[in-house]
């Protein structure tokens, strides 16, 4: 959709990343970064689990998962870990925060 190729100041993404599998995650972290303005704002939340980390979705994510070079590390800076952002009622898992800033482009 190239009408949508640096579009956005923000976007906002909930749980999307982390139900996807990792072979999935390159394509969808690169169109994100094709849509997002330079030094635009994305906020990410994901879940993070206590036991079951291998297993999804949802899958387990750290900051490491976002900012791998498979992953958002390639177009994204990472600003803020904001660690639970409000309580689950499933049991060994919270809901995190994260704020990426996108990379200017070369």
């Amino acid at each position: 959709r190239p009408e949508l190729v640096n579009s956005f100041d923000v976007i906002y993404d909930k749980d999307s990343f982390g139900a996807l599998s990792l072979e999935m995650r390159p394509k969808f972290c690169e169109r994100l970064s094709e849509f997002h303005k330079d030094g635009g704002t994305l906020y990410i939340e994901v879940k993070n689990k206590e036991t079951g980390r291998e297993f999804g979705p949802p899958y387990h994510v750290e900051k490491e998962c976002l900012m791998g070079p498979t992953a958002f590390g390639t177009w994204f800076e990472h600003k803020a870990s904001l660690g639970e952002v409000y309580p689950l009622k499933m049991p060994g898992m919270k809901q995190t925060g994260h704020i990426l800033r996108r990379a200017l482009r070369r």
